[in-house]
């Protein structure tokens, strides 16, 4: 073979069957989809294969070996076969070897088959890091064995038994991944010739053909021959194109449409109401990615029965019907396949529940694991137990995290600096901790892990150095559990918290058992974090230190983008900049609010959904007839249709202020594109019962009420502020008290808050609470009050730097029929009980 001198990122090898070649296109196209260009992929595949006519008008650069696969039946024939197979094998593992070093790929990616062994053999020996690609429910042997020395095995379906499994859905092409059968369906049909009115059957046996489906096919058409209501497509296969051709009649009124195959299977699928196939992996991940109601009979002959397990994955979904080859007659087949084109429940129900199944199809995360294994990092496998240390573990966002990976079954351990109700909660998930920190607990751990806010000199921290224990970041440990499912993230300056509370209260509703990490405890889980072992996983994608950029996600909602964090991106444009490549990056469902400028723009250039509370919005979502009473809001919602709006429904949430209407809608629409139903999502929104620090009512004293809010930046403060004046709501005063936080923070952003406060009556703000930074001359809590009294000299405005003077000022001048609401993200948190208990002496 002829030594290739031009360098790529990555070799897809693999091939023979369609069920092979389609795959490794696909894992292409998503690979391109990722921003790797064409030119910097080579296919190796077999000289007999479909890919000799597959490949080439992709434009994909391919080398072909001379290979065949081992025959698995013993006679003294077979094993002089085999011996002769064993010789071409080692030929092609040398030209693959030539080959590869030529190529010098980062990755080689294998779709299995025995047309990858070459290839896979040589990068082993080459030290090239290789990704397994397993989209059947049970693997081959050439898979099997790739996996054991896999950088990473991606896998379509959990539970797995292969090694460094990680679940990122099968490889679709991304004409189907992006096919919407409602909306094609009548010129699919112009297409293919077909009548708009009738219901079609589809019968394929994949590209190779099925001589048993080739019958049921036969035996269907001359059965339902007089039928004026039906159409049959029969793709042969090219080994059958002259056989089992029905018999009609000259006065048959059925339509048959005959073809030995064809490359256009978007269109056939868009015509059909029910496909009858085989169970092949490629075949049962394109039902589910699309959508569509089908009758599967599994191969019996296939190889340890791998078809039957494909099959039962959508059968025990009720998401498709499977029919055993074995047990039914040709005639009986084709009798169960009419007896469910004419269900029309039956169809809708079927392609429902298999549009369902294909979230993480339709999402899949390949390309990134792909992309992660080919850097000198290793990914994180989480895919087996794994001991994990957590230092800082008491903090919000670390205990969040140790609390899942307790639950996905890994032995977590943690330390802090003093006890805490979070710590409490962390041991009754059987997290391990000890306070304050000590080095020895890091002995022995697979990872340690810690907030970012812990200084690299901690003890634990240095003894996993010297230990040569894997240190991990956040964004390293979060984006190792995103992969172990399909990752929505919740993104954006303000409402994250919220918007990802809502959707998981949403999808909890609809019954898919979604997993969560979530910044607060959401009032009605009582806790903020859960990993349940469902296949959707809702996250918060944080921004702070760019953890956001670093989640292999599916999805995303952004809800706005605005000032904050200067000292990670140091300019508003770089902020920008971060988020616009974010949502780029996102090969799934992209909901941007159409109210924010940036995200609007963001929007323009990429496919995204859009939703908005504001009036004349063209957004895809729109809130209309918002009514707000009794704390809570009331609002219609309606889907846009071109430049119509179709009215969905009307919604009502408990919590106050057009920014929760916002969060609201960001929810239904995320929900919405993973195929939840309408009425669903506005049940879920109607139980949902807020979130810890988000307008949370402590208490109330003589007539006093006392609020506690995590709003702590100036667009934040207003919209709280803002919600409080309902019509229904009776307060004399609104009295709002404010902790600024962090002095880098308010050196840079103090001026911003000079308009924060306008709707409340008296403003009280306190000294900076670090959060872990260092003080700067001259940053205080006083900036803030010199910039509020700078834009509105008439504006009640107190300084009280010192906790108990803000405690004893707070005490004597509240008065019945306030409302006392302290805002910030730090220790202001416990003030309403403090002021509480000195009213009571």
């Amino acid at each position: 073979m002829t030594r290739s001198s031009h360098p790529v990122f990555a070799v897809i090898t693999g091939g023979g069957t369609s069920g092979h070649v389609i795959p490794a296109l696909a894992i292409a196209e998503l690979l391109q989809d990722a921003g790797v260009e064409i030119s910097q992929m080579h296919f190796v595949g077999s000289v007999d294969g479909v890919e000799t006519t597959l490949v080439p008008p992709t434009g994909l650069a391919m080398s072909l070996l001379s290979v065949q696969g081992f025959v698995r039946r013993f006679s003294p024939a077979m094993v002089a076969k085999n011996l002769r197979t064993l010789r071409r094998l080692l030929v092609a593992t040398k030209q693959a070897e030539i080959l590869l070093e030529g190529l010098s790929p980062k990755v080689v990616v294998s779709v299995g088959g025995y047309a990858s062994v070459p290839a896979t053999r040589a990068a082993n020996r080459l030290g090239i890091p290789v990704v397994a690609v397993s989209y059947d429910s049970q693997p081959g042997r050439a898979t099997k064995m790739q996996s054991r020395r896999a950088a990473t095995t991606a896998v379509a379906y959990l539970p797995s038994r292969l090694k460094n499994a990680v679940l990122t859905g099968a490889p679709v092409r991304r004409v189907l991944r992006n096919l919407d059968l409602s909306q094609s369906r009548d010129e699919a049909r112009k297409k293919l010739e077909l009548p708009s009115g009738r219901r079609v059957i589809c019968v394929t046996g994949g590209s190779l053909g099925s001589a048993r489906l080739n019958a049921v096919a036969r035996e269907i058409v001359q059965a339902n021959q007089h039928r004026d209501d039906l159409c049959v497509i029969h793709l042969t296969g090219k080994r059958y194109l002259d056989a089992d051709i029905p018999q009609l009649e000259t006065n048959a009124k059925i339509v048959y449409r005959r073809l030995d195959t064809t490359t256009a299977m978007q269109d056939v699928y868009s015509a059909t109401d029910l496909l009858v196939a085989r169970a092949g992996a490629s075949t049962i991940a394109e039902i589910a990615t699309i959508g569509i109601a089908s009758v599967i009979v599994p191969w019996s002959q296939a190889a340890e029965d791998h078809q039957t397990m494909n099959a039962v994955w959508l059968g025990d979904r009720s998401a498709a019907i499977v029919i055993d080859e074995r047990a039914n007659s040709t005639t009986e087949i084709a009798e169960k396949v009419v007896a469910v084109i004419d269900d029309r429940t039956l169809l809708e129900s079927l392609a429902k529940a298999a549009h369902q199944a294909g979230v993480q199809h339709r999402n899949t995360t390949l390309a990134f694991e792909i992309i992660r294994a080919s850097g000198s990092a290793m990914p994180v496998d989480l895919s087996k137990s794994r001991r994990i240390h957590v230092v800082g573990v008491g903090g919000p966002g670390m205990s969040a995290i140790a609390t899942v990976l307790a639950e996905m079954k890994h032995s977590v351990s943690g330390s802090d600096v003093r006890q805490t109700d979070s710590i409490d909660r962390l041991r009754k998930v059987g997290v391990s901790i000890n306070v304050p920190h000590r080095a020895s607990v890091v002995d022995d751990c697979d990872f340690v892990t810690g907030s970012p806010a812990i200084p690299e000199t901690n003890i634990e921290f240095q003894r996993a150095r010297d230990g040569r224990i894997r240190l991990l970041s956040r964004a390293e440990i979060l984006a190792a559990i995103c992969s172990r499912a399909t990752s929505i993230g919740v993104a954006g300056t303000h409402g994250k918290t919220t918007t990802s509370s809502m959707l998981t209260a949403i999808l909890k509703t609809a019954n898919l058992n979604p997993n969560y990490l979530i910044g607060g405890d959401v009032h009605q889980f009582g806790r903020g974090a859960s990993w349940t072992g469902g296949s959707l996983f809702v996250v918060e994608a944080d921004e702070s230190d760019g953890t956001h950029s670093q989640l292999p996600l599916s999805g995303t909602i952004l809800t706005n983008v605005d000032v904050d964090h200067l000292d990670h991106f140091k300019s508003v444009a770089a902020i920008e900049k971060s988020f616009e490549r974010f949502v780029k990056n996102i090969r799934g469902p992209r909901v941007l609010c159409a109210d924010d400028p940036v995200c609007a723009r963001i929007a323009q250039f990429c496919d995204a959904t859009t939703y908005s509370i504001a009036d004349n919005s063209s957004a895809d979502y729109q809130a209309g007839e918002i009514k707000f009473a009794d704390g809570g809001a009331t609002f219609d919602v309606s889907t846009r249709s071109g430049s119509m709006l179709r009215r969905l429904g009307r919604v009502h949430i408990a919590q106050r202020g057009l920014h929760n209407v916002s969060n609201a809608m960001a929810a239904i629409a995320m929900a919405m594109k993973l195929g939840v139903e309408f009425e669903d999502a506005a049940s879920g929104l109607a139980k949902f019962g807020g979130v810890a620090r988000r307008f949370d009512v402590r208490g109330k004293h003589d007539g006093v009420t006392f609020v506690d809010d995590y709003a702590h930046l100036p667009a934040e403060i207003s919209a709280v502020l803002a919600g409080l004046g309902d019509g229904t709501d009776t307060w004399s005063r609104v009295v709002a008290v404010f902790q600024p936080n962090r002095f880098n923070r308010m050196a840079q952003i103090s001026h911003l808050y000079a308009d924060s406060f306008e709707q409340a009556d008296l403003v009280v703000v306190t000294d900076i609470y670090s959060s872990g930074t260092s003080p700067i001359a001259g940053v205080t809590g006083q900036l803030v009050v010199d910039a509020i009294r700078a834009a509105h000299p008439d504006c009640n405005v107190v300084y009280q730097p010192q906790r108990g003077d803000l405690v004893e000022f707070l005490a004597g001048e509240l008065k019945s029929g306030d409302i006392c609401i302290s805002m910030g993200c730090g220790d202001i948190e416990s003030l309403p009980e403090e002021v509480i208990a000195r009213r009571k002496r």
